[in-house]
């Protein structure tokens, strides 16, 4: 039997344009919004298929972390 793997998280973080959607691991983000809410209901969307969604304050800190459902 395999491991179980881990999908990848699936970050809101702050740029200097707006918000990104990042994939945990990926070098660049996937989109950039202008407001946070925009970038957290597109990482909500993302996550459902990839996993935990964790939204983070405009310091770098967790606002919020959503679990991927079982």
């Amino acid at each position: 039997m395999e491991p179980i793997k881990a999908k990848p998280r699936v970050h809101v973080i702050k740029r200097d344009k707006g918000w990104a959607v990042k994939i945990e691991g990926a070098q660049r983000a996937l989109r950039v919004f202008k407001s946070k809410e925009q970038a957290i209901k597109v990482a909500e969307m993302t996550g459902k298929d990839s996993g935990d969604v964790v939204i983070h304050k405009k310091d770098g800190s967790i606002q919020k972390w959503i679990k991927a459902e079982a």
